[in-house]
């Protein structure tokens, strides 16, 4: 039964994942959709906010890149040049 409730969760966090990759305005409907908070649903809702997170999380990275090369900041020695 857990394996099971875990393959449900793990499909529906794949499939959540892509659909905010791919369908974002989807991704938002599907997610404010009453449900009945099934393993497959939740995966759903973690899938999406995972994508999300990543795609913050690459934000992040290239600012803060810019930030320092736009300092004068040799990123090889830690000082500036």
């Amino acid at each position: 039964m857990i394996q099971e409730q875990e393959k449900l969760f793990v499909r529906g966090f794949n499939n959540g994942y892509l659909i905010a990759e791919h369908e974002p305005e989807l991704a938002a409907q599907l997610v404010k959709v009453p449900n009945d908070h099934s393993d497959y649903f939740e995966g759903i809702v973690l899938g999406k906010q995972e994508f999300e997170m990543e795609k913050v999380r690459e934000r992040l990275k290239g600012m803060s890149r810019t930030d320092t090369q736009s300092k004068g900041i040799d990123n090889e020695k830690g000082r500036e040049r």
